[in-house]
């Protein structure tokens, strides 16, 4: 009998479990939609190179480059020029200059009152025109030597926008890590606190200890309250500047998959590092193009002396009718050269003053890169030393909070060391952080100094 009440009951069970189940889908999905999405280090440089406008705009500039280069070789290309015009008047000069294009002169016109005032007459003249350079003083070539250049010096600029990119995306990117990590930490710090008001009241409550002890725990909880407040608000600082590199909305929320874990960058000595980034840096390329530049101008100037060859053609037609007209042509070359220039002085002035510019431009900059080589590296340097020196201080820290709270349990020391052990450990932690999270934006720093932030794959 209970058997068959047992079937009778599971029946109407499996059926509403049925009939729930469509139900429960559509949450069960949703749940898993709003779970943020994962990125990882790679991911976030990938996507910012993608849809952020500097790269984009770097990329448009190289695109103006290769269209001025293409500009500049049209200066070999001849020159193809066609012209319609329909003129009347009763000009003896005009009359009698139609008269011989349009094949119409005759023995009648040669008469002293046609020729001194003619009667007015219409002329259709259709016209087409070829120039070409022969020689035109090296001025094209000039011309697409610098373009090239210049193209040449817009791909570095994309480079450099590239890298800066990179070390920005990847200090946003642990900026979030460690506003979290330090979120945690604060957490710990706060339920850490809780326990002291907890524990002060009760001790209190039965006489193990004074009033100002509870009061002491409930301000070490309104401080640890504060902290995590301020450790929310960094993260969302952190979060919005990242997701502004990434093109997203500042408020957007991710999971970010890497972590302010131990990792050691192998860095070369200082000199090396000098020497490489004067090699590798684009805007110190850049630079050195921009000298080539302005030595290829001044031998430009110079060559204006030179003599100009050109070579024309035209070929035309004249009718009073368009119908029925005469046609003529013309072919020549033409050689020009300035005997007189009241310009050509200032111009080699100016060439020269730019060249010099442009080479102190140069030294400028490589003394710039020293010091940011220099300073990369010596942060560096200082934040490996701030690991080692966080690592330990937290074990003290660890050993003096075991100690203050033992003697704290036997009387022997006061409520306030206790809270002071503690703080010093929490503080402790969060230098620990931050070394790290120094150690590593000041190698990137040294990537970004010699030129060498390719790719984000040694921070994995």
């Amino acid at each position: 009998m209970s058997s068959e009440l047992e079937k009778f009951l599971l029946i109407p069970s499996m059926a509403l479990i049925f009939a729930v189940w469509p139900l429960l889908m559509p949450s069960a999905v949703f749940a898993q939609s709003i779970m943020p999405p994962r990125l990882d280090l790679e991911k976030a440089v990938e996507t910012a190179l993608e849809t952020n406008p500097q790269t984009k705009l770097a990329e448009t500039g190289v695109r103006i480059a290769e269209i001025k280069v293409n500009q500049a070789r049209l200066g070999k290309k001849p020159g193809l020029q066609f012209s319609q015009s329909v003129m009347r008047s009763n000009n003896p000069v005009f009359v009698f200059g139609s008269l011989l294009e349009q094949g119409r002169f005759g023995p009648a016109n040669f008469a002293i009152d046609a020729l001194n005032k003619p009667d007015g007459m219409m002329n259709f003249r259709t016209a087409v025109n070829a120039q070409m350079p022969l020689y035109d003083q090296r001025q094209t070539a000039s011309r697409i030597t610098m373009a090239q250049t210049e193209k040449s010096q817009s791909e570095l600029q994309a480079e450099s926008v590239r890298q800066q990119l990179r070390f920005s995306v990847l200090r946003s990117y642990f900026a979030v890590v460690l506003a979290k990590e330090t979120r945690g930490v604060t957490t710990q710090s706060v339920r850490s606190a809780e326990a002291n008001v907890k524990k002060t009241k009760d001790m209190v409550e039965v006489g193990m200890t004074t009033e100002a002890d509870f009061l002491m725990a409930e301000v070490e909880l309104a401080s640890a309250k504060q902290s995590a407040l301020e450790a929310e608000s960094g993260i969302a600082t952190a979060n919005a500047a990242l997701n502004i590199l990434l093109g997203a909305k500042p408020e957007f929320e991710r999971e970010l998959t890497d972590d302010l874990t131990e990792k050691y960058f192998p860095v070369a000595e200082q000199d090396e590092l000098i020497r490489t980034a004067l090699v590798q840096r684009p805007d110190y390329e850049r630079a050195q193009l921009a000298l080539k530049n302005s030595r290829e101008q001044s031998k430009s100037v110079k060559n204006q002396t030179l003599p100009r060859v050109d070579a024309f053609g035209s070929f035309g037609y004249s009718s009073p009718y368009i119908a029925n007209g005469s046609t003529d042509y013309t072919v020549g070359v033409s050689l020009t050269y300035t005997l007189f220039d009241a310009g050509k002085k200032l111009r080699s002035e100016l060439a020269a003053e730019g060249e010099s510019a442009a080479a102190l431009e140069l030294e400028n900059l490589a003394n710039q890169i020293r010091l940011e080589v220099v300073r990369a590296y010596q942060s560096h340097k200082t934040a490996k030393a701030r690991i080692q020196v966080s690592v330990k201080s937290i074990a003290q820290a660890e050993e003096v909070l075991r100690i203050s709270q033992d003697r704290y349990k036997f009387g022997l020391t006061t409520f306030n060391e206790v809270l002071r052990a503690e703080a010093v450990l929490v503080k402790s932690k969060n230098n620990l952080l931050a070394a790290r999270f120094e150690y590593l934006i000041s190698y990137a720093s040294v990537l970004l100094a010699t030129g060498k932030l390719t790719d984000v794959s040694s921070f994995k």
